[in-house]
């Protein structure tokens, strides 16, 4: 597939920096790192070579694809900065890592995580809905993981706190090779 007119020529992945014990969480990384890197899309991560960051980085590169981390040096008491053959971008913290990644990133797919990508997701969102980028993103699961986080921002809406016009730049998917077409939907429907 080639990306030359595409919209979605980059997309920046928040996961996990740690192994879940839910079996299709690492597969669905793995997929999801092969069908970006088949379609010419570059993957833009957080830089890490731990967990389910490590996972879709790895599928991505076996691939051929092109891989950008965003690393914030200094940051972990471990180093777990990725080692491979990428584009390896250090900053000097989380916050800096956030804005390079939404930078160089045409939209953004959530995998399951922790609070770390929890902050990502919801960052993205907020700068999205204040104009500052136009960012859609997909929140990508095989069970019930983004149920929660979707019901608070129905809820946030439904009282009044959150304007609905989230609605207009999330979506959410099961299937790694529907994210690219869901994203350019979506990124056809913000402009």
């Amino acid at each position: 597939m080639s990306r030359e007119n595409s919209l979605v020529a980059s997309v920046a992945v928040f996961c996990a920096s740690s192994l879940s014990s839910e079996a299709d969480f690492p597969d669905l990384a793995a997929e999801l790192g092969e069908h970006l890197a088949d379609h010419g899309v570059t993957l833009v991560f957080g830089g890490s070579d731990a967990g389910l960051m490590g996972v879709v980085a790895q599928a991505a590169i076996s691939r051929g694809g092109n891989v950008v981390g965003v690393y914030p040096e200094g940051t972990f008491s471990r180093d777990v900065r990725h080692h491979g053959e990428i584009d390896l971008r250090l900053v000097p913290s989380m916050h800096e890592r956030k804005s390079e990644m939404f930078r160089l990133s045409d939209a953004a797919v959530a995998l399951p995580g922790g609070l770390g990508t929890l902050d990502e997701v919801v960052e993205l969102l907020l700068w999205t809905q204040l104009g500052i980028h136009q960012l859609p993103l997909v929140l990508l699961d095989q069970g019930s993981f983004w149920d929660k986080f979707l019901e608070f921002l129905d809820e946030a809406s439904k009282s009044g706190v959150l304007k609905s016009t989230w609605r207009q730049f999330i979506a959410r998917t099961s299937e790694p090779e529907s994210v690219l077409r869901i994203l350019e939907g979506l990124k056809n429907q913000m402009n």
